[in-house]
């Protein structure tokens, strides 16, 4: 799992790379408030786990763009 927060806004994005049932890799991300039951949550079929790699570096760019930090992945 990794996982970014921001301190100022009280914010946090966290990205999964998993197998689904039928063995196809699924990027799942997940963001909301921190201390707060809101937020969403939203699955992407990706062709594979290095593409599925590709668009976690991809989110870690952006998030950083926007303030955000990374934590060590689990």
């Amino acid at each position: 799992m990794h996982r970014w927060i921001q301190t100022e806004k009280a914010r946090y994005y966290q990205a999964i790379l998993m197998k689904d049932l039928f063995g196809e890799w699924i990027l799942v991300m997940a963001w909301g408030a921190l201390g707060s039951k809101h937020g969403g949550m939203r699955s992407t079929p990706v062709p594979s786990y290095a593409a599925g790699l590709a668009r976690i570096g991809e989110i870690d760019k952006r998030r950083k763009r926007h303030g955000y930090r990374s934590l060590a992945p689990a």
